[in-house]
Formats: structure tokens, C-alpha cells, sequence
């Protein structure tokens, strides 16, 4: 019994001695639940979905759902000048879709009868399908909220049902006894509707309301490029190279740090090679295994998948600066890891924090706006931002560059703390 508790005590020694397996073995865990917690609940923040408004209506109606738009706690509220400009945020990913009030809105007042209703249109960013539904209940709820304040207004209701009978007798589609029930059903509304008060409380829309869809609300995803359609491997790919780019992290990391522990480094140092040179080299292999890696899903996503790459240089750029940044990464990861143990736990644990709140494994729209901004410290942010600019979102030139940048400095930081970390004593 005494040599069990022996072996017990010496192992659990071992085990405290290690920073990296004490860190993954107790650290982890602990921010893996408070990263979980700030997601599904956190501090009580709630998470909004970006959109872009334009409003080419003037109408009360239209004024009415934008200010309705941007009081409601769902969405973060963005006003566009025009049509194009919300378009183009959503292009670039800065917003989950664009919300456009058309100069025709007040105009589907009149066909409120015939089955037209009032247009809304949202143009919904491919990879955000998920939050369409929400959108779209969203505006016919925001939408129904003005009608009693239509019906409630003298001249407003008279405009309706005047629109509404002249939109009936110009129907073509109606037969004798259609057009006279719909004349009545007209007169009955209007009768029911002289008969309310003016002063109603129009929170909350009126019940006969709520079984009547007078609202419609298209939506649309991002026009298609010139070319081949989208594929929605588009969407995907980006991901997969992350992943692919994750891989190498690990694998390179590992493999510098296991001979620095066998001494395979300390001999290859008496050679005429400086402890840079040395480390480039390892971070060459990393690069080159990283863009083979990009290469490959990209030839896969246009060969097997029919996806169009929109921007063929600029995805080259993208998978280059991609490829600095991660093997700079790699040779960080080297270069602060004192033992075996430690570099494959840092490397792989590392890696999933940063996928986490980079939005690899749990949507952005999911997390509280904290979150979000935190992901912008994330390579994995970066790299499919960069990434998904040329290659399927088309994002303008102008746009492109800041990514790309941030990607090259994290590299060279990156490479920068490896070869001055990979000079001290190892620990055994």
C-alpha cells in the first residue's frame, strides 16, 4: 500500500512541476467554462446582429419601421445613404444583411387587399442564412406595429381604402363574385375601422391584424458575381484552410521543440548557422507545408465544387500573408514551449482558444459584443477575412489591404519572440 501512495505522490510531482500539463490540466478547463458562460449568457450582455438600413421612402410608414428598426434590442443599426453602400457592407462581411425601405413602401398601402402588401426587401450575406428567418420575422413584426397607426389616422385610412378600391376594380384576375366580396370586405373594414378610437394604444398591433399578412418581405441573398454561381463551398473552404493552417502550428512546433529536447538543435548550432538562420529554416518548411495546404483546398473548392474564385491574385496574396502569419506563429509556439509536453499542449490548446473566440468553432453572431471585439486578436479572424475578400465576397481593393497587413505583423512578431525564445536553456 505504501509503494502505490509512493508512485501516487511522485506522479502528481511530476505533474505540478510541468507548467504546460498544470496549465491544460486545470487552467484550461477554468477558461473553457468562462469562455462558455460569456457566450450563452455571460454579464447578461445580448449578442446583436448588424444590419444596414436605407430608408428611399419618405413616407410616415417608412419613418415609423426604421425608428422601430433601431429601438429593438436585436439588431445594431447601421444608416446607408444608398442601396449600393448597404450592399457593400454586406459584401465585405461587416454586416449580416441590408435592410432596404423602397421608395414604393407607402404604395403597397393600396394593395394591402389584393394581395400584394407592403415591400420590405433584405439582401442577406450567403453565410449568415442561418439569421434570415430571424430577419425576416423581425421586419413583419416591426411592419405590423404600424398599422394601427395607419388604420388610426383619418387621412391615412381614407388613402387605403381608396387606394385599395381602385387597386380592385383595375384586377384583372377576379371574377363577379371575387370583386364583390372583396368590395365588401372593404367597406365592412372601412366601416370597423371609422368605428375605433383615434387615440388607440397601438403597442402592440390589433388582433384581427395579427391573422392578416398584409407585409411582404423579400429576401435576397448578395447578387450573384459575373461568371459561374456562387458555390456554397465558398463558405466553407475559408474554414477548412484555417484548420489546415491550425494544423501546421502543431505539427512544426512539436517538431522543433522535440529536437531541441534530444539535442538535435544544440548540434546543428556548431555548425557555421546562426540561431535566426536555423529557425527560418524551420519556419521556410512550415510556410511552404502551409501554402501546399491552401493550394490544395482552393484547387479542391474550383475543380470538385465549381466554386469561381473572384479575385485569383489577391487569394494568392491572401494565402501568402495567411501562410507568414501561422509560421510565425509556429516558431513562437517553439521557441516559449520548455518541454515536449508543454509545446503540444500550448500548440493545440492555443490553437482552439484562439479558433474560439476567432469565430472557428462558434459563430460571431453568437457571441455578446465583447466577444466580438476580443476576436479581433485572433489570426483566425484575419485569415478568413482575408481569405473570403477575394475569393467569393469581392471585396474593393481599398478594403482588402488591412487584413493583409495585420496578418504580415503577426508573422514577423511572431518569428521576431521565436528566435530569441529558442536561444534559452531547455528544460528537461
Amino acid at each position: 500500500m505504501n509503494a502505490i501512495f509512493a508512485i501516487a505522490q511522485k506522479d502528481l510531482r511530476l505533474l505540478f512541476r510541468d507548467r504546460g500539463n498544470m496549465f491544460f490540466t486545470f487552467g484550461f478547463p477554468v477558461l473553457l467554462a468562462i469562455f462558455f458562460g460569456f457566450v450563452f449568457g455571460g454579464e447578461g450582455a445580448t449578442s446583436k446582429m448588424d444590419l444596414a438600413l436605407v430608408n428611399e421612402s419618405s413616407s410616415e410608414l417608412a419613418a415609423g419601421i426604421a425608428k422601430d428598426l433601431r429601438a429593438d434590442s436585436s439588431f445594431e443599426v447601421i444608416v446607408m445613404p444608398t442601396r449600393e453602400s448597404a450592399i457593400d457592407l454586406v459584401r465585405a462581411g461587416k454586416v449580416t444583411a441590408a435592410v432596404v425601405l423602397p421608395v414604393t413602401l407607402e404604395d403597397g398601402i393600396e394593395g394591402l387587399f389584393n394581395g400584394s402588401g407592403i415591400p420590405i426587401e433584405a439582401i442577406v450575406d450567403p453565410a449568415r442564412r442561418a439569421e434570415a428567418g430571424l430577419i425576416q420575422g423581425k421586419l413583419n413584426e416591426l411592419a405590423f406595429r404600424q398599422l394601427p397607426k395607419l388604420f388610426g389616422n383619418i387621412s391615412q385610412s381614407a388613402k387605403l381604402f381608396d387606394g385599395a378600391r381602385k387597386s380592385l376594380s383595375e384586377a384583372k384576375n377576379l371574377d363577379p363574385t371575387q370583386r364583390l366580396a372583396a368590395n365588401a370586405l372593404i367597406f365592412a373594414s372601412e366601416q370597423f375601422m371609422k368605428s375605433l378610437p383615434q387615440e388607440a394604444d397601438t403597442s402592440e398591433p390589433d388582433a384581427s391584424a395579427k391573422a392578416w399578412s398584409p407585409v411582404n418581405v423579400s429576401i435576397n441573398e448578395l447578387p450573384a458575381r459575373k461568371g459561374a454561381p456562387r458555390s456554397s463551398f465558398d463558405v466553407s473552404i475559408p474554414q477548412g484552410i484555417v484548420w489546415g493552417l491550425a494544423g501546421c502550428i502543431s505539427a512544426f512546433a512539436a517538431g522543433v521543440v522535440s529536437e531541441r529536447a534530444r539535442g538535435t538543435l544544440d548540434r546543428l548550432r556548431l555548425a557555421p548557422i546562426t540561431r535566426t538562420d536555423l529557425l527560418a529554416g524551420k519556419g521556410l518548411a512550415c510556410f511552404i507545408a502551409a501554402l501546399l495546404v491552401q493550394g490544395l483546398l482552393v484547387a479542391l473548392a474550383v475543380v470538385a465544387f465549381g466554386s469561381n474564385v473572384a479575385q485569383p491574385f489577391m487569394v494568392a496574396v491572401a494565402c501568402i500573408a495567411s501562410a507568414f502569419a501561422f509560421s510565425g506563429l509556429a516558431m513562437l509556439v517553439a521557441g516559449i514551449a520548455r518541454t515536449e509536453a508543454e509545446a503540444n499542449g500550448a500548440g493545440r490548446g492555443a490553437i482552439l482558444i484562439l479558433a474560439m473566440i476567432g469565430g472557428g468553432t462558434i459563430p460571431l453572431f453568437f457571441m455578446p459584443p465583447f466577444m466580438r471585439s476580443l476576436s479581433n486578436a485572433s489570426p483566425f479572424r484575419w485569415t478568413v477575412t482575408a481569405i473570403e475578400g477575394p475569393f467569393w465576397r469581392d471585396t474593393p481593393l481599398s478594403e482588402q489591404w488591412f487584413p493583409l497587413m495585420v496578418l504580415f505583423v503577426i508573422g514577423i512578431v511572431g518569428f521576431f519572440i521565436g528566435s530569441r525564445a529558442v536561444g534559452r536553456p531547455f528544460s528537461r
